[in-house]
């Protein structure tokens, strides 16, 4: 009896841990979301990488978001150039968490449209009484954007990351006037690169 036990035991640790393992080999195999992940990931070539800095929105507690235009290519191959934004998103803390997303350039305008939209959906609803409502607008490379109302109380954030993701709430909804207007900036760089 003791030996089917010990043996019943063994096996559930063994599937446990197979089933843990298969979910970590499938994290780290996952496939770039965007064209400037997979140009990151190339190997065994050159690569040219040019940065930007476009500024930086804060937020509440020292959180903020940075942004970067990024243009690469490699070596003779300038007429196919990978153009978008990185967004690093820190939140400050005892342990302090940082996370990086890229949006490519074709996902840029998307970006500034939905920022346009809350801000006049936010304007709309401000004497509106809400139980709870949110907006998000989300990138394939895991960046969020959104606000939320409770009552009349408004909030703006955005986000980076899948798990364990690096949070960025603004003092205002002007923080998405700020956000806007680095995205901007970014795409004129992006579209003269």
């Amino acid at each position: 009896m003791r030996i089917k036990i010990l043996a019943l035991g063994f096996l559930y640790f063994y599937l446990v841990t197979a089933v843990s393992s298969a979910q970590i080999i499938k994290e780290e195999t996952k496939e770039p979301a965007t064209k400037l992940e997979a140009f990151l990931a190339t190997k065994g070539k050159l690569l040219i990488k040019e940065f930007y800095e476009l500024g930086k929105a804060s937020g509440r507690y020292g959180a903020e978001v940075e942004f970067t235009a990024v243009v690469m290519f490699e070596p003779g191959e300038e007429d196919k150039r990978v153009r978008g934004l990185r967004i690093t998103v820190t939140q400050p803390g005892t342990y302090e968490k940082s996370e990086t997303s890229f949006l490519d350039i074709e996902e840029v305008n998307s970006l500034l449209k939905a920022i346009d939209y809350i801000v006049d959906l936010s304007v709309k609803w401000k004497d509106i009484e809400k139980e709870y409502t949110e907006i998000i607008f989300s990138t394939k490379g895991d960046f969020m954007i959104g606000f939320y109302q409770k009552g009349n109380k408004q909030a703006a954030f955005s986000s980076s990351g899948r798990i364990g993701k690096a949070n960025c709430f603004f003092t205002s909804l002007e923080g998405l006037d700020s956000v806007k207007a680095i995205t901007d900036k970014g795409l004129k760089l992006l579209n003269e690169k």
